[in-house]
């Protein structure tokens, strides 16, 4: 975060600041409602120091929710350490078969750190809206169905706070993007966290219009193996004319609400190509 202090801009834009944290190729985001956090994933292990040193800028003590949107380790590889470094009190995961239900390190760590801080555990119940204040809420709307493979099972949730609101989609593809919007459920935003890094399996027309964002942010690293961003899906961007932000390329992304507008601020300022490339 060499030359950013997102803190800087704190209290100028709005009492919530949602931070697209860069962990390289994975997801970590951050909303700030006064003196309230939500951490939405973490990045891999690798990207603990990153997550905790910038959970620290900000003068955090304590994180009130955790959602784990999938148990992938490019999402939740870190949770465990950022648990055990400030707690939580609430871990929100998606409750998946029994198949499904992952053996992997990261997992079971995330799940005994949070046991040990004597966080709260619960599954995301679809339909479900947690209250935090009038003005700031959450809602959770998928996973809708039972699927073969993990990235479909992520939680999407929206948070709300006055006009403005913000939908997060895990690793979800076309099955699960299509599910939410046959579902009828409400999921337009003024903000999206696209899918799975900006796949070509995910990111479907109808649903990215079902949304309706003025702005997309994709989470990714720079020159990864899997070709993320595909083209298609900066194309369809460009397309609907959703202003795009892109860790790759802005690094750490901050985006402010006082309740009807929205501020956006980035590690880097400059870009010098476009974003949809």
């Amino acid at each position: 975060m060499a030359g950013f202090s997102s803190s800087a801009y704190k209290g100028n834009h709005g009492d919530l600041a949602v931070h697209f944290i860069d962990v390289g190729q994975g997801d970590c985001a951050l909303a700030v409602y006064k003196d309230y956090t939500i951490l939405i994933d973490a990045g891999e292990i690798s990207e603990k120091s990153k997550v905790i040193t910038y959970l620290r800028s900000l003068d955090i003590e304590r994180i009130d929710m955790i959602i784990a949107s999938h148990p992938h380790s490019d999402h939740i590889g870190s949770l465990s350490a950022v648990i055990d470094r400030y707690g939580t009190d609430l871990l929100v995961i998606p409750e998946v078969t029994e198949e499904m239900t992952p053996v992997s390190s990261s997992f079971e760590n995330m799940i005994n750190s949070a046991d040990k801080c004597g966080a709260e555990l619960r599954f995301a119940e679809v339909g479900e809206t947690l209250s935090v204040s009038e003005d700031f809420s959450i809602d959770f709307i998928a996973p809708v169905a039972d699927y073969e493979d993990l990235n479909n099972y992520s939680i999407v949730c929206r948070l709300n706070y006055g006009e403005n609101s913000f939908i997060f989609t895990g690793d979800i593809e076309e099955i699960s993007e299509r599910d939410i919007v046959d579902s009828g459920a409400d999921i337009s935003a003024d903000v999206i966290k696209i899918a799975h890094h900006g796949s070509s399996t995910s990111s479907l027309k109808v649903f990215l219009q079902s949304v309706d964002p003025d702005y997309a942010v994709i989470s990714v690293g720079s020159r990864n193996d899997y070709g993320h961003p595909h083209e298609k899906t900066l194309d369809l961007l460009r397309l609907l004319e959703i202003n795009l932000y892109r860790t790759d390329y802005h690094g750490d992304i901050v985006i402010f609400s006082d309740k009807t507008n929205l501020t956006v601020v980035t590690e880097n300022k400059e870009v010098p190509f476009d974003v949809y490339s």
